[in-house]
């Protein structure tokens, strides 16, 4: 793979091969934001040069029983030494190496679970070395979740190791472990079923009964224990890893470090009519300059949700994510379980691993090394799972509708079915997402339109995407790769522009203020790319695996807009440099506070709170309690001034409760980088900030500061993976 040329270099030879032949003049006259997406695509394609030099190169990872063997080995060591963190990610990486079975054939659209059966059943109907490799994985990995507690996960393994031919001369070392777990499990009877099954099996094996003796006698010193005890052991600290309220002791920390879990995303309690990912108390707009955006129905405070959605599609980066997280569901696995023909990608759980087989990965499984050797950036990879997920058939049907739509259409209606719902699980929802073509240059159509037919190539030689009804493969017209072609190079403009990150918290148990955000994935999510940038937003987004929140992380107005941030906060980045990034990624010119009045960036912000006029929101005199400029008062108690229709409020007692939500946020924000992520301490950070969002003058550190606090918070109700310094 390392041989295997980027995309940059195949484009690079393309270019310099046009130059030699004095045809870049030529080649660049069909490409414009006045030529339609098919004049540019099907030129393209019909151009010899371009179809000698970009071509893929295709190679495919598949199994190997030497390399598993090797990581196996490598692992024993770690585990020898008891670095069971170690000791664990190379047993999941020989899983992932080992040859495997291939999974019952299954029809498309159609969620099958495949459940692991009886650990009894197991050892009964286990079948001898078929596959050796993959059930030594399973079974060592077993040994290493035995050792951390992980019961439930160690008793699967072993039924795995079982299923795949782990030898019956070492079944009992098996039988042991798992009915130790059964006891941990508070699972009596069938631990000592399963003991007395496995010391029958021992007689049955014909073995010089010394070489069996020290497993007849730990067999037998478990099921006495049963039998005395009633099986009954207390279960080692299993610590829930996320949203908890108290701090950890130094073996709930350890334990932490290896718990790997999803959580359930906060309810909508209350949805909007049409827009069911959207909450009731947000409205989407529409204006000529902004295009569609979110306005705030009602006042919300900070910390409310307002948007929950899990999107259209959604993939892991292509780089060390793919050995750690789900491929279908993104969360992190502690125990994977590995496509049966690659020894690329993982699942969570048997429902994924059948669900991705029978779906997008058996489509993509074939091409996904040479999407990794081209290194066409995560919107790429995005962008051929969103037609691989749709599949061919589906956008044969409805393309003609949708670029129906696009004409008729007024823009605020687009991605709207026929019933009036934008439903986030509706392809057409991002196919209408904006491209800025007429924005982009001849160049940028060039290239992208390039990266659609280097993508287009990867779906003819993937053999799973042009398919018929029956499923048949069928060698695709060149209609058909004008289908593919043009809908690739339409998502290589809108995606740039509203994919998602999906992030993940990494939480340093040693020290909680070097906890940090990753991105290891993006996403196609319809209603959050309705939300418009601001450099100090108003709401901000986490990831629970594959569903992503937007919470508001301000205090918002009736009608005020609902903002996200691209990647540009005023706190980081210069004015100048957020203009610039910002205008060459999205073609827009911001025009937030931020950079209408050059804010400074955190070093440079101040930490006085300084009371404002809510008419200006220049900061006041309290010595006098007059605004100089409005020349309003501020020394009487709450009313609204006639003249204004203002708001007024007595600045003495405001400045008093701005003094007392400092001392009870200071006092949160100690207890949060200890590691307590109470309601209580979350509430009085959402204080803090709807108080300062009143009454104080931006911008300020303080409330900088507030809604980073909060913003971790929030992160560590999600989607966390633990670790220690």
């Amino acid at each position: 793979m390392g041989e295997a040329p980027c995309f940059q270099e195949l484009f690079a030879n393309l270019i310099t091969k046009l130059k030699e032949l004095d045809k870049v003049m030529e080649v660049s006259s069909h490409f414009g934001p006045d030529r339609s997406l098919e004049e540019m695509f099907s030129y393209l394609w019909g151009l010899d040069e371009a179809q000698f030099y970009l071509k893929p190169t295709l190679f495919h990872l598949g199994k190997s029983d030497a390399e598993s063997e090797r990581l196996r080995a490598e692992g024993n060591r770690f585990y020898q030494r008891k670095f069971f963190d170690k000791a664990l990610k190379l047993y999941n990486l020989s899983i992932m190496s080992a040859s495997h079975p291939k999974l019952p054939l299954m029809k498309r659209d159609i969620n099958i679970i495949i459940k692991n059966p009886d650990i009894l059943e197991a050892f009964e109907t286990s079948n001898e070395d078929s596959y050796r490799s993959l059930a030594l994985g399973y079974a060592n990995r077993s040994a290493v979740l035995f050792e951390l507690g992980q019961h439930k996960k160690c008793i699967n393994d072993i039924t795995m190791a079982l299923r795949y031919g782990y030898p019956k001369l070492l079944h009992s070392k098996l039988a042991e472990r798992a009915a130790k777990c059964l006891i941990a499990l508070k699972r009596g009877e069938e631990a000592k079923h399963l003991l007395r099954s496995s010391l029958q099996a021992l007689n049955a094996i014909s073995l010089d009964e010394t070489k069996t003796r020290a497993s007849r006698d730990a067999l037998h010193q478990l099921l006495q224990q049963c039998q005395d005890e009633g099986g009954v052991n207390s279960l080692p600290l299993e610590p829930e890893c996320l949203g908890t309220s108290s701090c950890f002791s130094s073996a709930a920390k350890h334990q932490l470090l290896f718990t790997y879990k999803t959580p359930e995303p906060p309810e909508l309690l209350y949805r909007h009519p049409t827009i069911p990912s959207l909450s009731s108390a947000v409205s989407l707009a529409f204006s000529s300059t902004q295009g569609r955006f979110l306005l705030a129905e009602r006042s919300i405070s900070p910390g409310e949700v307002l948007v929950i959605e899990e999107g259209y599609s959604r993939v892991l980066q292509l780089d060390s994510s793919l050995r750690t997280h789900c491929s279908g569901c993104l969360a992190r696995c502690l125990t994977p379980l590995p496509c049966p023909s690659c020894s690329k990608v993982i699942f969570c759980s048997s429902e994924c691993q059948a669900r991705g087989i029978a779906s997008y990965h058996g489509q993509e499984c074939k091409v996904i090394p040479s999407l990794t050797a081209l290194d066409m950036g995560k919107n790429s990879v995005l962008a051929i799972r969103l037609l691989i997920q749709t599949s061919y058939l589906h956008l044969k049907n409805m393309i003609p509708v949708f670029l129906t739509e696009a004409e008729k259409c007024p823009p605020e209606a687009l991605g709207f079915n026929g019933e009036g719902i934008y439903d986030s699980s509706d392809y057409r929802t991002i196919y209408h997402l904006v491209t800025n073509r007429e924005s982009r240059s001849v160049s940028d159509l060039f290239k992208r339109c390039a990266m659609a037919l280097i993508l287009t190539k990867l779906l003819q030689e993937s053999e799973q995407f042009f398919v018929n009804a029956m499923g048949e493969p069928f060698t695709p017209t060149h209609d058909d790769i004008m289908l593919a072609g043009c809908t690739l190079f339409l998502h290589m403009m809108n995606l740039p522009c509203n994919a998602h990150s999906i992030t993940e918290l990494q939480v340093d148990v040693s020290n909680y203020q070097r906890s940090s955000s990753q991105e290891i994935g993006c996403g196609a999510f319809g209603v959050l790319s309705l939300t418009n940038h601001s450099c100090n937003p108003t709401a901000a987004r986490s990831s629970y695996g594959s569903i992503v929140v937007l919470r508001a992380i301000r205090f918002i107005s009736q009608g005020e807009e609902v903002t996200d941030c691209y990647g540009e906060h005023y706190g980081i980045n210069n004015t100048e440099t957020r203009v610039a990034k910002l205008l060459q990624q999205y073609y827009f010119s911001c025009t937030c506070d931020p950079c209408k009045f050059n804010w400074p960036s955190y070093l440079g912000l101040s930490s006085k709170l300084k009371l404002k006029c809510l008419k200006c929101s220049k900061a006041i005199n309290v010595d006098q309690g007059l605004c100089t400029k409005c020349k309003l008062n501020y020394n009487e108690s709450s009313s609204n001034d006639v003249s204004t229709n203002v708001h007024l409020y007595n600045c003495k007692d405001i400045g008093q409760q701005i003094q007392q939500a400092v001392v009870s946020y200071d006092s949160a924000y100690n207890s949060i980088i200890e590691g307590k992520n109470s309601a209580e301490n979350i509430q009085l950070v959402c204080d803090i900030i709807k108080l300062i969002d009143q009454y104080v003058e931006q911008p300020n550190k303080v409330y900088f500061e507030a809604q980073e606090t909060l913003k971790h918070c929030l992160d560590r109700q999600g989607s966390c993976v633990f670790k220690k310094d």
